[in-house]
């Protein structure tokens, strides 16, 4: 057995038997503490030696128990120095102290020296021994003599006392009491005149020869006579002392008492020795009722009248006040009920804390008697705010006895149980308000400040309910996740943070599902702070014990990460709720700004995201909904709060919004959002599309990641437009080149990528921050043009896609494009100078109506201002440089592909079609189906061309790349093995460009190599490859 395991029996027993059954109790005293027997005895297991059962603190502890066979065996064999220190240790009651005080003596008598030496302080050992016998202790005078011997002789007991004459005493008076026998009062005398002549109510100059003094002593002699004989226990006693307390009463009861009192309070030298006495009695007798209850009463209305705002404190009144403390304190209440009653006036009326004090010690006695306690919860309620609103020193002591028995007996009041009462007083509190500002709402229910009284509370709740909400669910609900307003804004209590700390770390995991519910449910109070619900949810996933007994090894490079559980098992509706509370919050923070509110949303996405992991149809219902509130609330607050919701959501899974919402078409939130799921990748493309490596690889992979971004041009603008800094900023350091560099080293290039995707993205750039963006990069070009305009010729392709690109954007946004080709008009004058075969320039130029170089040289501001205000407003969009083909146009084409009997004629048309695409790609958008038909052709050189030209088409369109995938499939899946061939030889392209579909395409050629004749291996590989963008850069 170990040995503390012996200790916790010795400190059980210290606590003394309980009140039901102590058989098992005196079992266990039984066998540690046998009577007149040697206690036991241990020995060590390792070294065989004799084990200390009972250490020097344990002893102690056994000293100051109740139990007397402890204490007998605490003392038996102490050595001097344990006796000195037991001694002087506090807490040790009157019959312990006794028996150290007795074998102090014997120590005294057997070796004295030694016990002499062990004394340090002489003068203080004599001070406590005789305050020990003041609490009436015995024994100790063979050791006070001891420590007395060598001291030096008091002054005051060896000095004979001298009577000095007081100021308010006759020179007389010292004869008086020297020499002049006291007169002998008795129960039958008019004891209600000797008070008046002890404090006469209005003090005659023609009595002032006399003296009170000698009949105040008279009846000092006479009450304290009185008391000894009750000491002694003679039962005959004559009832001096009760006929003086029924005179002061009668006294004080007449018109006469307010005057009486006062005096009293003047000759307080001779009222406090009565009244001493008087209290001395009344701790004799505590079983007269009566005697106790009027001395009570007397000692308030004396208190009464020295209350008064008129009158100075003085002795008399300290007095009064701590015997009225103590004369509650010893008597027992009636029933709990009106002791609560009492207390509860008293806290009303602001009586002083002593009495406070000894009503709730009076209380406290009676419920620890075994009173039943049958009161209303609201009584209990307001004393047990009442006493914290004072601070009380004895609430805990208080709280203590009334759970107990509220907890031992049946209440027919269920608001009484322990955990109702605290639930609700805590659920009152109210942070204190600023100084000097009212209540922002004027009044409403009084809100009690628990001030340092919560943090006590909170440990009763503690120990009540461990888990905190299971044993009243909705009053502890509103305790945990209710919303206070004040200020302007919610109040959040202190101690919250703590108690949710203790739910999810207690709480089972039904009570944790069943709150989960309750928060995220239909008929959830609108009443919850939503901060507190969401922080609740995240500690739900985080709480350490989800993952106890889990493998917490982290995954290696390229196994993955661990995946994240449906811990809280969100189903549909209820992640509609948690929308809704995200909002709520967000909506709290917008006086603070959009700014905030937006952070404090991205804050809780991972919350939403962690809810739907693994539910793609989760995600879309919220997307629904959020569409649906952004529709039905538009640019009000709770509606930009939607949106900005929907556009984090967008931002960490758009893989599941294709095509993008409407809604987010117009947001400019996406260019300052934070990160998202696929920014790592589209820096990588653009980075790919800015290389100018010269290597044939280089231009490989410059191709690719323009096919890619082209593909998130037409399915994720809104990622795109997010880097377009990032792309103007890379056209940047590459016009200072001579013009032979810039071509050579694929600049050029970059430059024509970078218009083709600002061609993609030009319904989008309509807006500040965007278009700002696309306008640095047009800079750019406009930088080229200016630098190389001497090398138009072999720029065509360039100026084409620039001037096509103004053209358009002249129907989205005029005023922009006019103001940019305003400021860069010289340099598009000199290039049309230049060229003069560059039509489609002029006739933008002339169009425009834009000022020429020496027209803006002789005009002044004004006019020149009036110029570019007119320019401004002219019908731009009427001048139409690049009319749209038609069908019409197209059919001769179609009608030769339809009716192509042979291969050369076939190819033909192809050839045209081929020829013109190369200027038009746009062109092939009327060719489609016959395209679809000639990729699955038994001709190589027709299939071959058929499958560049469908490539090209999309590339120019990648939105159209889905509508050639059952023509794709079917060719992957041909009879034919040439076909199957071609089909894989595009496969990393078309893959690339219809990625939302690549898995399908890759399973497909995956079987094609499984039960085909061929190896597909090295073309999945490649299209891998560029679908990750993982080339040595």
């Amino acid at each position: 057995m170990h040995i503390l395991v012996v200790h916790a029996m010795v400190i059980l027993l210290t606590l003394g038997p309980p009140r039901a059954d102590d058989s098992e109790f005196q079992a266990l005293l039984d066998i540690w503490f046998p009577e007149e027997k040697p206690l036991p005895t241990a020995f060590l297991v390792d070294t065989s030696e004799e084990a200390l059962l009972l250490p020097d603190w344990l002893k102690l502890r056994m000293i100051r128990s109740e139990v007397l066979r402890l204490v007998d065996a605490a003392l038996q064999d102490l050595e001097p120095q344990q006796l000195l220190l037991f001694v002087q240790s506090f807490g040790i009651p009157v019959s312990s102290m006794s028996k150290l005080l007795q074998f102090l003596d014997q120590a005294v008598a057997h070796d004295p020296q030694t016990l002499e030496q062990n004394i340090m302080d002489k003068n203080y050992m004599a001070h406590l021994v005789e305050v020990q016998h003041e609490r009436g202790a015995s024994g100790g005078q063979t050791f006070h003599s001891l420590l007395t011997a060598s001291l030096p002789p008091r002054r005051d007991s060896t000095e004979a006392p001298k009577p000095k004459s007081s100021p308010e005493q006759p020179t007389g008076q010292g004869r008086i009491r020297a020499g002049t026998q006291l007169r002998v009062l008795g129960p039958e005398d008019d004891l209600a005149g000797v008070f008046l002549q002890i404090f006469p109510l209005s003090p005659d100059p023609r009595w002032q020869s006399s003296s009170p003094r000698p009949v105040a002593l008279a009846l000092q002699q006479a009450l304290g006579q009185e008391l000894a004989r009750v000491i002694q226990g003679n039962p005959e006693v004559p009832g001096i002392t009760v006929r003086v307390l029924q005179a002061l009463a009668t006294l004080l009861s007449s018109p006469h008492g307010g005057a009486l009192v006062m005096s009293m309070h003047r000759s307080h030298f001779l009222a406090c020795p009565l009244m001493r006495q008087l209290c001395q009695y009344q701790r004799c007798v505590p079983q007269d009722t009566g005697f106790s209850s009027l001395f009570l009463k007397v000692l308030l209305q004396m208190l009464q009248w020295l209350d008064s705002p008129g009158v100075e404190g003085g002795p008399l009144r300290a007095q009064l006040r701590m015997l009225a403390g103590q004369a509650s304190a010893g008597r027992r209440l009636s029933d709990v009920r009106g002791g609560l009653l009492r207390l509860a006036d008293a806290l009303a009326f602001r009586q002083d804390l002593e009495v406070v004090s000894s009503t709730v010690r009076a209380v406290v006695a009676t419920l620890r008697s075994g009173e039943q306690c049958s009161v209303e919860p609201e009584l209990i309620s307001k004393v047990l705010q009442g006493l914290m609103e004072v601070r009380s020193p004895h609430l805990e002591e208080l709280l203590t006895a009334l759970f107990s028995a509220t907890a031992d007996a049946a209440s027919p009041f269920p608001g009484c149980k322990p955990v109702v009462v605290v639930s609700s007083l805590l659920l009152q509190e109210e942070e204190p308000l600023a100084a000097g500002k009212p209540d922002a709402d004027g009044g409403g229910l009084e809100a009690v400040r628990l001030g340092p009284s919560s943090g006590l509370l909170v440990d009763w709740l503690e120990m009540l309910d461990p888990e905190v909400v299971s044993s009243c669910p909705d009053l502890q609900h509103r305790l945990l996740f209710s919303r206070r307003k004040g200020k302007g804004q919610a109040q959040v209590p202190s101690f919250r943070p703590y108690l949710l700390t203790l739910f999810t770390h207690q709480s089972s995991w039904p009570t944790l599902h069943q709150c989960i519910r309750v928060l995220l449910g239909k008929s959830r109070e609108q009443r919850f702070d939503p901060s507190a619900s969401l922080d609740f949810l995240w500690a739900c996933i985080h709480v350490p014990r989800i993952w106890q007994g889990r493998d917490q090894r982290t995954p290696q490079a390229g196994l993955g990460r661990r995946r994240e559980e449906l811990v809280l098992r969100v189903q549909g509706p209820e992640l509609i709720s948690l929308v809704e509370l995200i909002l709520a919050e967000a909506e709290t923070r917008s006086q603070d700004g959009d700014a905030a509110a937006c952070s404090l949303i991205q804050a809780r996405l991972p919350l939403l995201l962690s809810c739907c992991r693994g539910d793609d149809e989760g995600v879309r219902k919220v997307t629904e909904h959020l569409s649906g509130c952004i529709q039905q609330w538009g640019d009000s607050v709770l509606g930009r709060r939607c949106l900005d919701l929907l556009l984090q959501l967008y931002l960490q899974r758009p893989e599941l919004r294709v095509p993008v919402p409407e809604v987010l078409l117009h947001s400019e939130g996406a260019a300052s959002s934070s990160i998202c799921k696929l920014d790592g990748l589209i820096h990588r493309f653009i980075t790919l599309l800015a290389d100018t490596s010269d290597s044939r690889a280089s231009e490989n992979r410059g191709a690719d990641a323009s096919m890619a971004c082209r593909k998130l041009a037409v399915a994720h603008p809104l990622l795109l437009l997010r880097h377009l800094p990032m792309i103007a900023a890379l056209l940047h350091g590459r016009t200072h080149l001579n013009f032979q560099e810039f071509r050579q080293q694929n600049h050029l290039s970059c430059f024509l990528h970078v218009l083709g995707l600002l061609e993609l993205l030009q319904p989008h750039l309509g807006r500040g921050v965007v278009w700002e963006s696309g306008a640095e990069q047009l800079e750019g070009a406009a930088f080229a043009l200016q630098n190389y305009r001497k090398s138009s010729r072999h720029l065509a392709a360039f100026i084409n896609k620039f001037v096509q690109f103004i053209h358009k954007y002249i129907t989205y946004n005029a005023a922009a494009a006019v103001s940019f080709l305003q400021k860069h008009a010289d340099p598009l004058h000199d290039l049309s100078f230049d060229n003069s075969d560059l039509v489609m320039l002029k006739s933008l130029l002339a169009g425009l109506s834009l000022p020429s170089r020496d027209d803006r040289t002789d005009r002044g501001l004004d006019e020149e201002g009036e110029e570019e205000s007119s320019a401004g407003s002219l019908p731009l969009v009427s001048v139409s440089l690049f009319t749209p083909l038609t069908a019409a146009e197209m059919a001769p084409y179609m009608k030769r592909l339809s009716r192509g009997q042979t291969v050369e004629d076939l190819l033909e048309v192809l050839s045209d079609i081929d020829e013109m695409s190369r200027r038009r790609p746009e062109i092939l958008g009327f060719f489609s189906t016959n395209l679809q038909r000639l990729m699955s052709s038994a001709e190589e050189s027709c299939r071959n061309l058929a499958f560049s030209l469908a490539l090209r088409s999309i590339q120019n369109s990648p939105s159209i790349a889905a509508d050639f995938l059952p023509t794709f499939m079917y060719c992957l899946g041909s009879q034919d093995f040439e076909v199957v061939q071609t089909a894989l030889r595009n496969l990393p392209e078309y893959t690339l460009l219809c990625q939302e579909h690549a898995a399908v395409l890759l399973h497909r050629a995956f079987l094609v190599g499984m039960y085909g004749q061929m190896d597909p291996s090295a073309q999945i590989s490649e299209a891998l490859r560029i679908l990750h963008m993982e080339a040595v850069m």
